[in-house]
């Protein structure tokens, strides 16, 4: 299933927005990082939970994070 995701970057200590939001086409039946268990992700709760979780988790020293913003199935 594909989806675009769109997410900003924004400052760990204030929260506010870096640079302009982005849009990704992600497909969860081919990518691992969007799938539970084995099976492929299909709610777009989980698909931004995962998006975040995997950006925010590689970049931990970074001085931002990552925030969803919308997830659209295509």
């Amino acid at each position: 299933m594909k989806f675009a995701v769109t997410a900003v970057a924004m400052s760990r200590m204030t929260r506010r927005r870096v640079g302009k939001a982005r849009t990704e086409i992600v497909d969860t039946e081919e990518n691992e990082l969007f799938h539970n268990r084995g099976v492929p992700i299909t709610i777009p709760l989980d698909v931004e939970l995962a998006y975040e979780s995997f950006w925010n988790d590689l970049n931990k020293n970074s001085t931002d994070i990552v925030k969803v913003v919308d997830v659209r199935k295509l």
